[in-house]
C-alpha cells in the first residue's frame, strides 16, 4: 500500500479545518441586536404657555341681623348677586416624567410644576337711591399650579406621539372682596374687616391631551391642552353699622383652562 506524503497530509487536513470554519460560520449567524427604544425611561423637561378661567363668576350671598345692610341691598338688587371675573395670564415651569413603550403604545408619568401670573379685578359700582352710592369690588387670582398625571398614548410614527392624560391637580388660589362706602355711618373704610383676601392652597383634578415630537436624539418637542378643576373658594367681608352687622360673602370656581408648550430631553 502507498504511503502518503506529508505534505498531502497537511493539505488534507487544513481542507478539513476550513471546510468546518465555514459550517460554524453559516451556523453561528450573529445574534439580532433589538431596535433601542427612544421614548423608554427618565425625562426632565420646561414648559410654558397661557392659562385662562373656565367659567369665573362670584357668587355673592349676604346676611343682616338689621334693616338696610349688605344682604339688604343684595336682595334689593342694588347689588349682583352674579359677578364675572376671568383671569387670564402666563403661566410656566418644568416637568419630569418616566415612560414605558410596548410596540406602538406608551404609558407614563408626569409631574409638573408651574408659576402662574394671572389674576383679574372687577368694581361694580351703585351709584345711589334709594341706598347711598358704594363700590364693590373681586379679585381673583392663581399664583401656581402643580400636577401629577398618568399619560397613555399611541405612536403615529417612531418619533410623534399622540397621548392623553390625566391625574391630581394642587394650586394656590387668592379670593377677595371689599365694600368701599364714604358716606356710610361709619365709613366703611374706618372697619378693616370691610376688606378681605383669603388665600388657600387647593387640591382637585386634571385632565387633557396632546403630541409630542422627538425632533432629534433624546430631544422632544411637545403642545398639550390640560384642564384643572380646583373646586370653590370665598372671601367674606364684615360691615357693622350701629348695633347691626352684616355681611357679604363672595364665592368662585376655581376651573382653569390651560395651553403650553414644553420641550423634553430623554435620558
Amino acid at each position: 500500500m502507498k504511503k502518503l506524503s506529508f505534505a498531502t497530509v497537511a493539505a488534507f487536513g487544513s481542507l478539513i479545518a476550513t471546510s468546518s470554519f465555514a459550517a460554524d460560520m453559516a451556523v453561528k449567524a450573529p445574534p439580532v441586536v433589538a431596535p433601542t427604544c427612544v421614548w423608554c425611561g427618565w425625562y426632565i423637561g420646561a414648559n410654558a404657555g397661557w392659562v385662562g378661567s373656565a367659567g369665573g363668576n362670584f357668587s355673592n350671598t349676604g346676611t343682616d341681623t338689621g334693616g338696610g345692610g349688605l344682604g339688604t341691598v343684595l336682595a334689593a338688587g342694588a347689588l349682583p348677586g352674579s359677578v364675572s371675573n376671568s383671569v387670564n395670564g402666563f403661566i410656566g415651569g418644568g416637568q419630569v416624567g418616566y415612560n414605558w413603550q410596548t410596540g406602538n403604545w406608551l404609558v407614563g408619568l408626569e409631574a409638573d410644576f408651574d408659576g402662574v401670573s394671572a389674576k383679574s379685578t372687577t368694581t361694580v359700582v351703585f351709584p345711589g337711591v334709594p341706598f347711598v352710592p358704594f363700590t364693590t369690588t373681586y379679585a381673583h387670582q392663581l399664583d401656581w399650579l402643580s400636577t401629577v398625571r398618568g399619560r397613555v398614548g399611541v405612536l403615529a410614527s417612531p418619533n410623534f406621539l399622540l397621548y392623553a392624560t390625566g391625574g391630581l391637580a394642587i394650586g394656590e388660589v387668592k379670593t377677595g372682596n371689599a365694600f368701599i362706602c364714604p358716606t356710610c355711618g361709619p365709613p366703611a373704610s374706618t372697619e378693616p374687616s370691610t376688606v378681605n383676601t383669603d388665600t388657600t392652597t387647593r387640591v382637585g383634578g386634571t385632565v387633557g391631551a396632546g403630541a409630542e415630537w422627538m425632533f432629534a436624539p433624546k430631544w422632544s418637542l411637545k403642545a398639550e391642552y390640560l384642564y384643572a378643576e380646583l373646586g370653590r373658594t370665598n372671601s367674606t367681608i364684615t360691615y357693622t353699622y350701629g348695633v347691626a352687622t352684616s355681611t357679604l360673602t363672595s364665592s368662585i370656581r376655581n376651573s382653569f383652562n390651560i395651553a403650553r408648550a414644553g420641550v423634553n430631553y430623554h435620558f
